[in-house]
């Protein structure tokens, strides 16, 4: 019995933790998952189109008839960068050419070559033309049914507006303290967000302290009923200990109260780094979309061709790549006012200037000459980047022990050492997951991560050698015990009738474990033989002497009857 409620506890405990953990890889997950970016509104096809395109037998519902077959395809935005391409007079419509046009420089493109073009690029992924013939007036029909209207102005939401708030003071501490440094900046912002959540932190260390002074008393509870693991036994300990805290006013819920109110700062902030077209330079979500598709199409197309990796999220990645290229005069703007993706292309380059004037006004996302842009990813070439997992695992770790030993850790009912290998494998699985997680992030917000980690335990720090925990004596310990004793002592005795009092039972916990030197009643024996007898005042009884279990006398040795002795038949 008793070894199957342990193993009952120790599960409850273990799935307790495991639900905590999945909680918040949950929450995390849904974050990371989540798209900052908005979507560009599709304009469709062209109506202002004449019914029969002059010069093609191609008519408009035929040629809507062919998009809505690319759009249907599995890869029709691949379909589309390739025959914007052809109608600027490239063929990349080829995996040979499609990569060497663009890493190398463009050739001289050829117009006249639209068409065959175009068509190999059909061709090539299996899509017929139902009728008619496609020339360059059909082509640039079909070109129009992809368009896309950018959202230049976008009304702000509640939240968004939250976000450019915190956004803009993000930004004034990279370009002001920071001198433009994005990672400098999120130091800053780290030990901004502690110094706010200042009083939160003092109220946590007092609220530890009132937990530490309950100890002695606590410790006296729980070896009051040291030895036994039984249910009943369980539900009673822990009964007298939560009587204890709210006789004290001890809430132990209280220690969550910081995590809840740091967690919306946390999720405010990543948005923030991970999007800082939007919340800190004050783009729309739908401008934010359409320079991430300007920044990654194809050359050829008139994009900027950027190897943008799958799992980079956000414009943080694409504005850090934008900055270098601006800076060494390897990469240009120009090509945004006729990039045929959009209907309102003159428009998004407008604001678009208006944003990035030059490369000044991106902030700084390098770390000692490395691009903390960039996601961290195993053998993507940049080894300098998966420093920053390993060291978040090593901060994360370091700061959880020193936290641990800097605040008030709250007993377990035992010394169970499954139970402490379970909350060893949570301390290492708790920095291993925040590890995970920068492998899905740019390293700039992993960096964030560490600065945090490192600053929350500073501040602890600092906070326990201001208002230090008590530590008590093994005298005070033992002063709670005589204490709990006492008050035991002064219970109120059980009623006739009732269990005997004297007995220490795992089954019945209510009974109270007193003792006395009372002697045993006489017995008596016969059909209508009283329960119980009291012993009269005048009675040699009182001195005889105590007995052992095998009914001998002894000295000094004292009984605890489990029911009431009867009297024998005189």
């Amino acid at each position: 019995m008793r070894k199957t409620t342990k193993t009952k506890g120790l599960s409850r405990a273990v799935i307790s933790r495991l639900l905590c953990a999945i909680l918040l890889l949950g929450v995390l997950g849904g974050i990371l998952t989540s798209c900052a970016a908005g979507t560009v509104k599709a304009t469709g096809l062209t109506k202002t189109a004449a019914a029969n395109i002059e010069g093609s037998t191609m008519t408009e519902a035929q040629v809507d008839d062919l998009a809505t077959k690319i759009k249907d395809h599995k890869d029709a935005l691949v379909i589309r960068e390739k025959l914007v391409a052809a109608q600027r007079g490239y063929d990349i419509s080829t995996s040979a050419n499609y990569n060497k046009y663009k890493t190398e420089e463009l050739p001289a493109p050829d117009t006249t070559k639209s068409v065959e073009y175009a068509k190999a690029v059909l061709t090539a992924h299996e899509i017929t033309i139902a009728a008619g013939e496609l020339n360059a007036e059909a082509l640039e029909m079909l070109i129009n049914c992809f368009r896309e209207e950018v959202v230049v102005n976008a009304d702000k939401g509640v939240l968004d507006q939250l976000l450019n708030w915190v956004g803009i003071g993000f930004g004034w501490l990279i370009e002001v303290p920071g001198f433009g440094s994005f990672i400098l900046g999120t130091l800053y912002f780290a030990i901004a967000l502690e110094i706010l959540m200042l009083p939160i932190g003092i109220r946590q260390q007092k609220n530890s302290i009132k937990q530490a002074r309950l100890r002695p008393r606590e410790m006296a509870i729980r070896n009051k009923y040291k030895g036994r693991n039984d249910q009943a036994t369980m539900m009673k300990l822990n009964e007298e200990i939560r009587t204890l805290y709210a006789t004290e006013g001890y809430s132990p819920t209280s220690g969550c109260l910081p995590l809840l109110i740091t967690l919306p700062f946390l999720i405010l902030l990543y948005y923030i780094v991970l999007d800082p077209m939007v919340y800190m330079m004050g783009a729309s979500k739908s401008a934010a979309s359409a320079f991430l598709s300007y920044a990654t199409a194809h050359p050829a197309a008139g994009g900027l061709g950027m190897a943008i990796k799958e799992n980079a999220r956000g414009t943080i990645t694409v504005l850090a790549h934008v900055r270098e290229g601006l800076m060494d005069g390897t990469l240009s703007l120009g090509g945004l006012s006729d990039f045929a993706f959009f209907s309102n292309s003159g428009d998004f380059a407008e604001a678009i200037g208006n944003l990035i004037p030059n490369f000044n006004a991106i902030p700084d996302f390098t770390l000692f000459g490395i691009n903390m842009g960039d996601v961290p990813e195993p053998f993507a070439g940049n080894w300098w980047l998966m420093l920053v997992p390993v060291l978040t695992f090593v901060v994360y770790w370091g700061s959880g022990k020193i936290n641990r030993k800097m605040t008030f850790q709250p007993m377990q009912a035992g010394n169970d050492p499954a139970q402490g290998c379970s909350n060893g494998m949570m301390n290492i699985m708790m920095p291993a997951m925040s590890a995970f997680f920068t492998f899905m992030v740019p390293a700039a917000v992993g960096v964030y991560w560490m600065f945090k980690s490192v600053v929350a335990t500073v501040k602890q720090v600092v906070l326990a050698k201001v208002m230090p925990l008590p530590v008590f004596t093994e005298e005070e310990y033992k002063a709670a015990e005589r204490e709990l004793a006492g008050k035991d002592k002064q219970k109120p005795p059980k009623k006739s009738g009732t269990r005997n009092p004297n007995v220490r039972s795992l089954h019945h916990i209510d009974d109270e474990d007193y003792e006395t030197s009372a002697p045993a009643p006489a017995r008596v024996s016969g059909k209508n033989k009283p329960d119980y007898v009291e012993p009269e005042e005048t009675t040699e009884v009182a001195e005889e002497k105590p007995r052992t279990a095998d009914n001998a006398y002894s000295e000094g040795v004292t009984l605890k009857e489990d029911r009431p002795a009867k009297v024998d038949e005189e």
